[in-house]
């Protein structure tokens, strides 16, 4: 280190005339200015020309929480869009959880630009399900994004691998309600009750006795993609509530579902924003597995699945049949394209001229 610099804290020590220990409190709670401007880090360097100055009359600042981080997909000054890790709590549900969606991203925030910013919660995805979640960094950005969600306008696409196979694709249009006031399990709604909610759902692979399968939602009910699913008689693997994990073939130790595209309008700009992310590792390790497992070796068209670079542009619309399975070549053996003959016809015997010869 050159001679001539010195760690802020201790240039601070010197300010104040008091301890180390206090001096760099000061520093971390932003009463320390360098060259007119706060710092926050003790262990910056200073040269004998910044002017440090103290200030306890500035608003303290809130130490940023010692969490681990987030992957953002993208970040302006108005939004963050995150890709949530399955397992992780949206906000606090009770006192002691102090590692969230939200206390993660205001870290991060606060990484990134120095200052704490509150971080609002638009929409929810249940803990076990992992994918793209926006967050709103004002209230006028939240009520925007919560408009867009209330006019169902926003595109979502969920992964999920099922029991079964889907026969091709179908839309779920059954209301979902709570069967009991503050009942935490969400079910169908008999009759005229409960909320609208629409689910279009797509085969994307079959995988044995299972299934991989798009869902994209036309309304944004609490579970709605699972139990929608559940309805048709292919829950989603490892759900407990709506399904029967104890007789699932494999498992990820969760429930296999994954929010893969998000789509909305800027709030501030008014751009439409799209985006695609592809499922966790664990996810996509389960569907190699099953691929393994029960020897798949076909997929359906138009639609890149989870082990590749991620899904095309536009998927299929409706189902395609699956084309017959065929028995491998033996080790060692020339591949040939199904149709063609595998024994080479026997020569023709060459006609001999007739006549004398010369």
């Amino acid at each position: 280190m050159n001679a001539t610099l010195q760690r802020l804290a201790r240039v601070a020590q010197t300010v104040l005339g008091t301890s180390y220990a206090k001096a760099k409190r000061e520093v971390l709670v932003g009463h320390v200015l360098v060259n007119g401007a706060v710092a926050t880090d003790p262990g910056a360097l200073v040269s004998p020309a910044d002017v440090v100055t103290h200030d306890s009359g500035l608003p303290r600042r809130a130490r940023a929480p010692k969490v681990p981080p987030i992957e953002v997909i993208h970040a302006d000054s108005e939004i963050l869009v995150v890709n949530k890790p399955a397992g992780l709590l949206i906000h606090p549900t009770a006192e002691g959880d102090e590692d969230t969606v939200v206390s993660r991203a205001g870290a991060e925030i606060e990484r990134r630009t120095g200052r704490h910013r509150r971080v609002l919660v638009v929409h929810r995805l249940d803990r076990d399900t992992s994918g793209l979640l926006v967050l709103a960094l004002s209230h006028d950005a939240a009520e925007s994004l919560q408009r867009q969600f209330r006019a169902h306008s926003v595109d979502r696409k969920y992964l999920a691998i099922v029991r079964g196979q889907l026969p091709g694709e179908c839309l779920v249009d059954r209301a979902i309600g709570r069967p009991r006031p503050g009942a935490r399990r969400a079910a169908l709604a008999p009759g005229g009750g409960g909320r609208a909610a629409r689910t279009v759902l797509r085969p994307v692979e079959r995988l044995g006795p299972l299934s991989l399968v798009e869902a994209e939602l036309g309304t944004g009910r609490t579970h709605q993609v699972r139990v929608h699913l559940s309805y048709l008689g292919h829950p989603v693997l490892g759900d407990k509530v709506y399904g029967e994990p104890s007789s699932d073939p494999l498992s990820i130790g969760r429930v296999a579902l994954h929010a893969e595209t998000l789509g909305f309008v800027h709030p501030r700009t008014g751009e439409r924003l799209l985006f695609r992310q592809l499922p966790p590792e664990d996810f996509r390790n389960l569907v190699t597995r099953l691929r393994r497992r029960f020897r798949v070796t076909s997929e359906k068209p138009g639609r890149t699945t989870p082990t590749g670079q991620g899904p095309g542009e536009n998927a299929a619309a409706t189902s395609q049949p699956r084309p017959r399975s065929r028995r491998p070549p033996s080790a060692g053996a020339p591949a040939t394209k199904v149709g063609t003959r595998t024994r080479p016809k026997p020569a023709r015997p060459r006609r001999r001229a007739s006549g004398p010869r010369r």
